[in-house]
Formats: C-alpha cells, structure tokens, sequence
C-alpha cells in the first residue's frame, strides 16, 4: 500500500500534472533566484518582466524601454544586442550603463515565441571589475613596452660606445680583444631578440591579410649578397610579427648555417599556405633537433634558441605549425603552415 502510495506521489509530482498556476510560480520564483540581471522585453523595446535583482538595482522599471533605462535615450543604440539579434547577428553586446549604475554589462539576448508573441529574454552581468583591470593591464602593457624600448635605446647606445671604444684599444692580446667584441654583438643580439619576443607578445590583436611575397622581399632587403629564389605566393592571416618570424628563420641561416643560397617555396590547399625555407648551409645536427625551439635553447653553447622560439609561439599564435628537416645534400628545411582564411 505504501509503495503504491508513493508511486502515486511521484506521478502527482510530473510536470503534466502541473496546473498553469504552479508552473508559472516554479518559473517566477526561478527567475527572481538568477545571480544575473534578467528581464523579459517585448519587441517595442518595452520590459514586461524582471527579476529581482533588476528591481532591487534599477527600480520597478516594467513599462519603460530599455534604453531609456540604461542610456536614458529616446531610441536604442546602434551597439543594442536586441537589434543585433534581429538582423541575424548574435545577440550579444558590452555596454556602459550611463544613466543609473555606472557600470560595465556584458548582455546576451535570445528570442522566445509565444503562440502569436514575439519576446525576447535579456540577461545582464555586471563585468565593472573585469573591465577595470583589463584595462590596467593594457595601460600597463603599454607603460612596460615604452619603458622597454627606452632601455634598449640606452644600452645598445652604450654598447656602441664600449664596442668602438674596444677596436681603437690598443693591446697585443688580440684573442681577448676579439672575446670582448664578439661578447657585444652577442648582446645586440640578444637585445634585439627581445625586441622581437615583445612585438610578437603583444601584436596578439586582430589578424589580417599577408601577401607573402610582399613580405619576404622585404625581409630579403636585409640580407644583400644572398641568392634567393622565391617560388609561388599566398595570401595568409598573420600581424605584423610575421615579419621578425622571417627575419629570425633567414637570419639563422646565413650566420649561423653559413648559406649564400635560400629557396623559397609557397604551396596552397583550401585552408593553409605550406611555405618551405630552404637553405644549403652546415645544418643542424639531428641530435639536436627535436629541441631547436625550446625556450633558451643552446646548441653546445654555440647560439641561443631564443629566435627560435619566438618563431614558434607567433606561428601557433597565427593557428599554423612548423617543422624542420634536413635539406639534401646539406642544409636545413624550415616548414611552415600558415592559415589562408
């Protein structure tokens, strides 16, 4: 009898058996429960329902037009996530809301038919703090570039000065005057290796289109006396660290590989250009070659990775990869897949 009792209860319990009254109090009660900002909004713009988190912020505002809410205009914004989900765009926007809290609101918007109504559900989440501090680290990013770019200034100005100052020294121990000039340009170098990590870091923006042609005959200006031959194009979706990636590869060939030739090959599928680097130098020895981009690499103490690694973060950044194997019958091969579209 109990068992059947409690199968009773449990059939009672369904949704079916939900008269319209309890339904719309469970769904109210729902509603008002939110952590978020919600409000239900007809297609004049007018609200007909809220939570109690907007009535506790903004007042009873049912009635009244969103917009005149929050911007306390007479018609909506062009950035409005209503109309955005009206011309077929997600419904989505980042706002400040100007005329009551003063605050930053990341909304979403979705539709809800109802028989013969059109409604819109409007949901907001106040991101007054997250903004904030995001916009702290952009000031701060770009006090520390600035900063950084003045002591490169400095140091490569007191480099040039030790540097000459060391080819006029006059002294009979060649081996140690040519130790200290090597050591200099080592730091020139190396300051300009971190030139090109910082441009890579924070060019982390919007990607657009490259033509890599255009962009390898620029490279290439650096490099006089060097055989080049470039085979094929592609137009691919990088920023303006797409440059140093070229520079770095390029620049690892001739003085370190001691190339006078590079090949340049550009293949194209539906999705990625496959760019082969070809150069016809000392290579690099297999041993090693598995770690060529880790951060800090050094082979034998002979040369820093560092160029390397830029290279590969930029690329994984830009969504592509890159590879490395050996040219025949001497050299090395840099592959590259860089996104199209």
């Amino acid at each position: 009898m109990l068992i059947k009792n409690k199968a009773i209860q449990e059939k009672n319990m369904t949704e079916e058996n939900l008269g319209n009254i309890e339904k719309n109090r469970i769904l109210e009660e729902v509603f008002n429960q939110m952590d978020i900002y919600g409000m239900v909004i007809d297609d004049t713009n007018t609200i007909v329902m809220i939570n109690e988190k907007v009535k506790d912020t903004f007042g009873d505002v049912r009635g009244k037009k969103c917009y005149e809410i929050h911007h306390n205009t007479s018609s909506p914004p062009n950035f409005c996530a209503m109309n955005h989900l009206k011309n077929g765009l997600p419904g989505e926007e980042l706002f400040f809301d100007d005329a009551v809290t003063k605050k930053w609101y990341e909304v979403k918007v979705s539709k809800i038919v109802l028989e013969d109504k059109i409604l819109y559900v409007h949901l907001m989440t106040d991101v007054s703090e997250i903004n904030l501090k995001e916009q702290k680290i952009v000031e701060l990013n770009h006090a520390l570039r600035l900063l950084n770019k003045i002591l490169r200034h400095d140091i490569l100005n007191y480099i040039a000065v030790v540097s000459m100052s060391t080819e006029l020294m006059k002294t009979e121990d060649v081996e140690l005057k040519q130790k200290a000039l090597r050591s200099l340009n080592k730091s020139v170098e190396l300051i300009n290796k971190m030139r090109d990590l910082e441009s890579a870091i924070s060019s982390g923006g919007e990607l657009k289109n490259y033509d890599l042609k255009e962009v390898l005959n620029q490279v290439f200006l650096n490099f006089i006396g060097i055989n080049v031959n470039i085979l094929g194009d592609s137009t691919v979706k990088a920023d303006e660290a797409l440059f140093s990636v070229f520079n770095n590869l390029i620049n690892n060939a001739v003085i370190h590989g001691k190339t006078n030739k590079i090949d340049i090959k550009i293949e194209n599928d539906e999705s990625f250009a496959t760019v082969r680097i070809i150069d016809y130098g000392g290579g690099i020895p297999q041993d090693v070659k598995d770690n060529v981009f880790d951060e800090g690499f050094s082979n034998a103490g002979k040369r820093m990775g560092l160029g390397l690694y830029i290279v590969k973060k930029t690329i994984e950044r830009y969504g592509g990869e890159i590879s490395i194997e050996n040219t025949k019958p001497c050299g090395t091969t840099f592959i590259l897949k860089l996104r199209r579209n």
